[in-house]
Parts: C-alpha cells; structure tokens; sequence
C-alpha cells in the first residue's frame, strides 16, 4: 500500500464542480492545491522583520572567482561565508546547484533561503551536501524563531557523535524556524538521523529517508526527528529508519524507538507521518507527549506500537491505519493521555488489538472495539480508497458528525477545511483527519440551470468563480453572503456566467473563501 500525499491549503478552500451536458449529474471536482506533494506552498513566515540597516548577501557557487557578496555579479562562493558576513535582521541568498559543506549557525537571526523556497524544483536543485563527515547543518542553539533556514535540500550528514544528536540538522536546543526543506539520506548512530533539537517552528519539509542507530552497537531514537519540542506542523515524515537490533540476552528486547519522531513534546499537527520502521517501539511515534492532531499515521512498522507508542499528551483527530505491529498494538500502545475523534482502523498486529493498555479513547472509530467509553463506534469508517492511501471519507461513512466538539477543537483540518462542517447529520465535528463536506452540483429540472451547494461557516462570504476551458476563470460574483453554520447554495442561470450551464460543453466552478 501507498500512501497518498493528498493536496492541502491552509488559508483558501477552492471547490471545483464540472457541469456538462453529457453529464448533467453534474461531477464534483476539487480544486489542487498547492502543498503537500513537496509540502513547499504557502509557507508561513514567522516574524522575520528586518531592520533598518539589514542587508542583503548573494551566494552562488559557480562563479568562477568570489566577491564581496554585495550582488549577485560579485556573490561568494560558499554559504558559510554569507553566513558568517551576515548579522541580526539579514538576508542570505543562494543559488541553485551543489554546495558540499557543512554550515554553522552562531546565534545570528538571519534569513537563509533558496532563490525560491516555495518552488519545489529549485529546492531539490539547492543542495547542502555534507559528504558523510558530520551533521550538514548546525545550530548554536541561541538562535530565535527570526531565524530561518528555507527551501534547501540538505543530506548527506552523517555522525558517529553519541554526545551531540542530528546529522541532517543538529538544533542544540535552537528556536530557528525550519521549513519548506528536504532533509533526506542523512545517518546518526544514536538519534535524530534527520533533525534534531530543534525547539522552533518546523513546517512544511519532506524528512524523508533519515537513518538512527547502528545495530548492536547504539540503541536509536528517531529515524526522522528527535527531540523536537517546537511545532510540527505540515511535513512529509516519511521512510525513516531506527536500526537497533537486541544482540543482548533477552531476544525480546529491541532497543529502537520511533522510526518517525521520537521524544518530541510540541504540538505535531496535520503531517503525513507514513512507512518509517523501527525494530522496536514506535513505528510512526515514540513518547511525543505534546498535541498530536489532524494528522495520517499510516503504513508504519515495529515490534509494539507500530502506530504510536507511549505518547502521553492528547492525541485528536487522527486517522491511525495500515501500520504493522509485530507484538502489541498494531495502532497505539501504552498512550495514557487523551485520545479523542480518532479513527484507528486497520492496523495489522499479532495478538493484540488495535489501541493496547492506554486510556480509554472517546468519540472515536475503532476496529473491533469492545473497550466502553463515551461515543466510540466500531463500524467501518468507509474511507475513500484505503488501499491507495485516501482516508477521506465517503458520504455514507458513520465518521461523519461523530465526534466531539471540545472547546479547544483546532480550527481546520489536515488539509485547511474548516472544523466542524455541516456533514448532513449535524452541525459537529468528524472522526480522523479530515472533515468531511458538501459541496454538489443540482441541475434544476426542466431548466438550464444549476444550483451549486457547499458546506459554510455563518458570517463568511464567497466568491465563485468559473471558467469553460480549465485555462481562464472569470469572476462570476463576489462577497456571496453565507446562508450559516450549515450549506450555501448559488443558482447559476447564466446571466452571470455569459451562457447557462448546461447549455455549455463544460462549466467548472472554484469557490474561494474571502478573508
């Protein structure tokens, strides 16, 4: 199985619905979105505000001789030293291509970025290679979140290091903001293979195919990261392994943790945390105790807690599924903490069940669930196509309105959809990861026209959008008031659109949400 890297917004929600004469059932599309393939777009920039006096330095490696940085006519050859010429407040540029150095960071709050960080082609072409000789970037540790490290591929790192922890990047505690990277193929032989101590915002990176431990000689702790107390938030965590074999006395025992995460504290948050493996505890998760939400832990392999293991903070809103435990808990184990709206289905074990000897979930949809607590069910959730790795939910799904509307419920889902969306039952939120909503098309009988339906929020508006030919959208209406806290509906009889719907060979629609 694979899992799908569903598409995501964080500040827009764009429907796409197709009218056409052929087909006057009128299909429903969605509009892509920008952000999870390498999880790059709509990047959220955290309070860097340059000064007055802040500068600007240039790097590009292939010049043939450097220059003071000042232009990219004259830029430096190496990114340690626009590091190292930059202070508080600048901004340190690079240029695409191969850098094979390890770079430090000495408390300085600076921008260091890619040309361009959200287009995924030039952060796979902005590459920090470290060669195997130590972790590819390091922090001092007293940097703030003004500092950040954006849109490079960085691997390569490898450490040999027990006292010091991170070979892709080594965070000794930082605050700097990490985002919008690819941390992959870099090896620590005890913890944080991809990053680790990093205490500050990390989002939106792909931290894929990260490496801790080695074998009988370390015990390993996250294969992806480790340590991390910041936010986590809108990354591919995905392929890492913890290698810890026992090589002791009791062939029971492997020492590995969290092939995914191990030991971060935050609030993880709407990542696809998928197919890490550990020999050990805690395929996707081991002993994260902040906030774990909206988010896929899925296909993800150990000995016990393939899913998440001895994670005690609350765990809401996640759809926990395919992952293998060998021993005990093929979903969750020994998580004592809150476990609410969560959807834990289809996780092979060998004679345990899904969630073992942790707190008793709520409002959640277990497999084979006989354990009692408030609203739990243990019907199938009737995802979209579990096989392929899309744990949307189909409309018919017992998921829907099924969980439980506490207080402190996030605002929106993995992929940005609003919480709490009318699902046809009831104005409450859903099980798992994603919310479920309507949005339809209505051919009105005997007419060309078409009422197109979506799911709203009272005292929003909306613009709607249309287009012929998939290549140019006009405005059709904007600041569309919201009918309230269920679905709103537009009649679309042409006199907006230049020619009613079925009338056309084909009609698309885009809804956009105004601010």
């Amino acid at each position: 199985m694979t899992v799908q890297t569903s598409p995501g917004s964080f500040t827009l929600r764009h429907f796409v619905a197709q009218n056409s004469s052929q087909h006057r059932a009128a299909a429903v599309r969605r509009q892509p979105r920008a952000g999870w393939a390498i999880i790059s777009a709509l990047s959220f920039i955290t309070g860097f505000l340059p000064s007055a006096y802040a500068a600007t330095w240039y790097v590009d490696g292939s010049l043939a001789e450097p220059g003071d940085g000042r232009s990219w006519e004259t830029a430096l050859l190496k990114i340690q030293e626009g590091i190292d010429a930059a202070s508080d407040g600048d901004t340190v540029i690079v240029a695409e291509g191969v850098y094979p150095e390890r770079i430090s960071f000495s408390s300085e709050n600076i921008l260091l970025r890619a040309t361009e960080p959200a287009d995924p082609v030039v952060v796979q072409n902005t590459v920090l290679e470290a060669g195997g000789f130590g972790p590819v970037v390091t922090f001092s540790g007293a940097e703030t979140e003004m500092c950040v490290l954006r849109g490079f591929t960085i691997r390569g790192g490898d450490s040999r290091n027990h006292i010091y922890a991170g070979a892709g990047i080594r965070g000794h505690g930082t605050h700097a903001t990490i985002e919008n990277n690819i941390i992959t193929g870099n090896e620590h032989w005890s913890a944080g293979g991809g990053i680790a101590q990093c205490h500050g915002l990390v989002q939106n990176n792909t931290i894929i195919g990260n490496f801790a431990g080695y074998g009988t000689l370390s015990e390993g702790y996250g294969g992806g990261l480790y340590d991390c107390d910041g936010t986590i938030r809108n990354n591919i965590i995905a392929g890492n392994f913890v290698d810890a074999a026992s090589g002791g006395p009791d062939p029971y025992y492997y020492p590995g943790q969290g092939g995914g995460l191990a030991y971060c504290d935050g609030t993880i948050e709407r990542n696809l945390i998928c197919n890490n493996r550990v020999d050990g505890e805690g395929g996707g998760l081991h002993s994260c105790s902040g906030i774990i939400r909206n988010n896929i832990i899925a296909s993800n392999r150990a000995g016990d807690g393939a899913g998440l293991f001895a994670c005690q903070g609350t765990i809401e809103n996640n759809t926990v599924s395919a992952n293998n435990g060998v021993y005990l808990g093929g979903g969750l184990a020994y998580c004592e903490g809150t476990i609410r709206n969560c959807i834990v289905w289809g996780n092979l074990r060998k004679g345990a069940v899904q969630v073992y000897d942790s707190s008793v979930p709520a409002y959640s949809c277990i497999q084979d669930w006989t354990g009692g607590g408030e609203g739990n069910i243990s019907e199938d959730p009737r995802f979209v196509d579990e096989e392929k790795g899309d744990f949307r939910l189909r409309a018919d799904s017992p998921c829907i309105d099924a969980g439980f509307n506490d207080p402190d419920l996030p605002e929106s889902d993995i992929v940005g959809m609003h919480r709490v969306m009318f699902g046809g039952k009831s104005f409450t939120v859903d099980m798992g990861a994603y919310e479920f909503y309507i949005n339809k098309l209505d051919p009105v009988p005997g007419t060309d026209e078409t009422i197109f339906t979506w799911s709203s929020l009272a005292n929003k508006t909306y613009s709607i959008f249309y287009t012929d030919d998939l290549l140019n959208w006009d405005l059709a209406i904007e600041n569309f008031p919201s009918s309230g806290n269920q679905t709103t509906s537009w009649l679309d009889d042409g006199s907006l659109t230049g020619l009613p719907p079925l009338l056309a060979p084909k009609r698309f629609y885009r809804l956009l949400e105004n601010p």
